[in-house]
């Protein structure tokens, strides 16, 4: 609904960004406490009826100051309605019944404070006041709730990215559910930890997690190793073997690269997922499962689809949620954190501890491109901490192809004479200046935004010294590569829009 422009919000965004909604079918009654709060800071909403007020929402709504004595739809009505859609928004009910049996009822109904009319100046505003801290707090411990929810979730996967806060999200949608779940992503992304974590975070719990490599399985054994087989069922079955889904009974099967069954066993599967029961290979017995199947894959099985490599039926068995890993090279910002609980991870392995890393090498570790993922870069913190026999890893220990995306070769040799000054040298403030223009550009990867964010300086002022005739080239270069929502008053100063980048 297009806000009337008698609810267009006054001056002033109130305490902490408080918005209050006047629900008064009372035009100066309405105007007369807009005035009253806005003079207190408060930025006021007005509603002639309940309709009014639930066709606008009451998502933006800190407090709703309520007329019992409406019309159209009772105020007790629109109380009621307000406690079962948006049950932790306060509602202070304003009435010119000034009998206690109305504000009990109120109370009990659910209403915050109880105001009468005429209006006392203090008393309204004092009571708004309180009504928007408990929403503030409200507000606070909801969104808590759900962070700590999100790490939860995800305790077994490191990362802080916005993509990694999106795929706790998606996991905490599911964790609940039997729902088959897909998990899709390249290789070495992770996809058997976020299925693990589903289990881990759902009511199967406590039941038995088991994982099984379809693409590592002979496709003659993938049969029974799935349903299991009796004894004598083929040459070399000389016992009863319990499959895969009769280990995860009451649990989770996670089926990794399921894309790389065979047409035989994906005709099986579809029938157990159908019927809940399995056949062990060489037997006759009908045995009832229970089993969330999770599945994941790094190929395209839509396309398997479309050219006859994956049944259709059973795709829309086991796809019915999917959820896609990021590669690491969408999600760089994690990379310190991986580093740092890869080497507390290793350490025993390794049989010392490495504490730091040179700012030479994480610049390397952040511009390479990682195609292996996460796993590629535990494996290279893994043997760079094997060649490092101090506590502080270094270019030198990281592998050619990693270290060749560190700076270039003159800018490392001089780069203890040019960042670390000796004691007694004086370094011009123009210079450090320029320093830290740069390496904020490396550290950000060129981004001009992140780099001032860095710097603690505005977008424009860092265009502003980049244009500077005595500009760092490198800093200039690094320029060409800012994001998509440049200032563009600031972009025109700089040296790069001039040769037509924008």
């Amino acid at each position: 609904m297009e806000p009337s422009r008698e609810n267009a919000p006054g001056p002033g965004a109130g305490p902490h960004g408080a918005t209050v909604a006047v629900v008064d079918d009372d035009l100066a009654v309405r105007r007369m406490m807009r005035h009253l709060l806005e003079r207190e800071g408060f930025s006021v909403l007005e509603y002639e009826g309940g309709a009014a007020l639930f066709d606008a929402g009451t998502s933006n709504v800190s407090v709703v100051c309520l007329d019992l004595s409406l019309e159209e739809m009772s105020g007790m009505e629109v109380l009621a309605h307000l406690r079962a859609e948006a049950p932790h928004l306060p509602v202070v009910v304003v009435t010119a019944d000034r009998t206690v049996d109305v504000a009990v009822t109120a109370m009990r109904a659910g209403a915050y404070d109880y105001v009468v009319k005429p209006l006392d100046r203090e008393r309204l505003t004092q009571s708004v006041r309180r009504a928007a801290e408990r929403s503030q707090l409200a507000q606070s411990v909801a969104r808590l709730e759900r962070e700590l929810g999100t790490r939860d979730v995800l305790k077994t996967v490191v990362g802080d990215s916005a993509s990694m806060s999106e795929l706790a999200q998606q996991v905490r949608r599911v964790v609940d559910s039997d729902i088959a779940v897909c998990v899709t992503g390249e290789s070495g992304t992770g996809k058997e930890l976020v299925a693990r974590s589903i289990h881990a975070g759902g009511r199967r719990k406590d039941k038995p997690f088991v994982a099984i490599n379809c693409a590592a399985i002979p496709v003659s054994l993938q049969e029974s190793e799935l349903f299991g087989h009796e004894r004598g069922a083929f040459t070399g079955a000389v016992g009863v073997h319990r499959g895969r889904f009769e280990q995860a009974d009451g649990g989770t099967l996670f089926l990794d690269e399921v894309g790389e069954m065979s047409a035989a066993t994906q005709a099986g599967l579809l029938r157990t997922l159908q019927e809940r029961t399995i056949r062990r290979v060489g037997g006759e017995a009908e045995i009832k499962v229970d089993v969330r199947v999770v599945c994941a894959t790094h190929r395209n099985l839509e396309a398997d689809v479309r050219a006859g490599r994956f049944r259709e039926d059973l795709y829309f068995r086991l796809v019915a949620y999917p959820i896609t890993v990021p590669p690491l090279r969408e999600r760089r910002e994690d990379v310190p954190l991986l580093v740092a609980h890869f080497l507390e991870k290793l350490r025993s392995d390794v049989g010392r501890s490495v504490n730091r890393v040179t700012p030479d090498a994480m610049e390397a570790l952040l511009a390479y491109p990682f195609p292996g993922n996460v796993r590629e870069l535990q494996n290279v913190v893994h043997r760079a901490m094997l060649a490092c026999e101090a506590g502080e890893l270094g270019l030198e220990h990281l592998p050619n192809a990693v270290r060749a995306h560190g700076l270039p070769t003159r800018s490392r040799s001089n780069r203890a004479r040019v960042l670390e000054p000796a004691p007694d040298e004086v370094v011009p403030l123009r210079e450090l200046e320029r320093r830290a223009i740069a390496g904020a550009l490396r550290a950000s990867n060129g981004n001009v935004g992140k780099a001032a964010k860095l710097l603690g300086i505005a977008r424009a002022t860092l265009y502003r010294r980049l244009a500077e005739p005595d500009a760092d080239p490198e800093g200039a270069r690094h320029h060409e590569h800012d994001d998509d929502n440049a200032d563009p008053a600031a972009a025109a100063t700089s040296p790069g829009h001039a040769n037509g980048v924008a």
